[in-house]
């Protein structure tokens, strides 16, 4: 999104988001939202480095292809035995690391 302003006030997506990164409870939810997103895109990049449909997947799980979809959008809270499910039908195994914040 380089040089477009953020609604139209003067202020790029990144300043805005810079500054609003400064409420912790706008900082809780974005990087919340940031997780979601990343597990979704990994999800989707292994499905498709396996040239695996959706539905194929879904198969593999024992559920529904929607939930497969709803899962890579990252509209669909997964747990940790759900993750390791996945990685195991797409020939991967899971890892969880625990990382210092951003920015610290």
């Amino acid at each position: 999104m380089t040089g477009k302003k953020a609604g139209g006030r003067g202020t790029t997506l990144k300043q805005y988001l810079r500054g609003e990164m400064k409420d912790p409870e706008f900082r809780r939810f974005y990087e919340e939202a940031d997780i979601e997103l990343r597990v979704a895109l990994e999800i989707t990049r292994a499905r498709e480095a396996r040239k695996m449909s959706q539905r194929e997947l879904a198969d593999a799980l024992k559920t529904k292809q929607q939930t497969v979809s709803r899962i890579e959008r990252g509209a669909q809270n997964v747990t940790i035995e759900t993750l390791d499910k996945i990685a195991r039908a797409l020939g991967r195994g899971l890892q969880v690391r625990f990382v210092p914040p951003t920015g610290a």
